[in-house]
């Protein structure tokens, strides 16, 4: 089945959401997690002329009809509601986004990435959600400049990194 029909729900897992340009390289629109969703501009009329959904891990998948989805909004008014709020969430992740891209040095990207990534789980210990070209292509860059650029906020004393087990440190 397409997406270009359907609200594409992450049950359980991973994935990534992108287009692809004139030469085929990836743009990362969003990185998606257990209970995420796209496609509801879809749904309710967009043209999905080039987005792409994959799995970055074993993931569950569930695509939800325009249809099916019109009667459980009609049997529930409380989702359209969660609905509304959970878009203007996705919203306020895509401007996080954005300000990062607007960044002009990667290292400055990587770091407000990872502080960012840091508070909200509660933690300066973690492993990156991420795989490194993942995380490269939501940043705007290439994995090998993204490891240069681990490399010298590590010189830097700004944090430890061992694969994708990162420590940041208070500065």
């Amino acid at each position: 089945p397409t997406i270009n029909d359907n609200l594409v729900i992450v049950a359980d897992g991973n994935a990534k959401q992108y287009t692809l340009d004139e030469d085929g390289y990836e743009n990362v629109l969003q990185i998606l997690h257990t209970g995420d969703y796209i496609g509801e501009d879809w749904l309710f009329g967009q043209k999905n002329i080039n987005n792409y959904v994959e799995a970055t891990e074993y993931s569950k998948i569930c695509l939800l009809k325009r249809q099916d989805l019109l009667k459980l909004m009609h049997k529930q008014p409380e989702l359209s509601i969660r609905l509304l709020e959970l878009n203007i969430v996705k919203v306020s992740e895509m401007q996080k986004q954005i300000h990062l891209l607007a960044l002009p040095k990667v290292e400055d990207r990587l770091l407000k990435y990872l502080q960012t990534y840091a508070d909200e789980i509660g933690k300066n210990n973690f492993t990156l959600p991420l795989k490194m070209k993942d995380l490269a292509l939501y940043l705007g860059t290439t994995p090998e400049t993204l490891s240069r650029k681990f490399a010298l906020l590590e010189k830097q004393g700004q944090l430890k990194r061992q694969l994708r087990r990162i420590e940041l440190f208070e500065n």
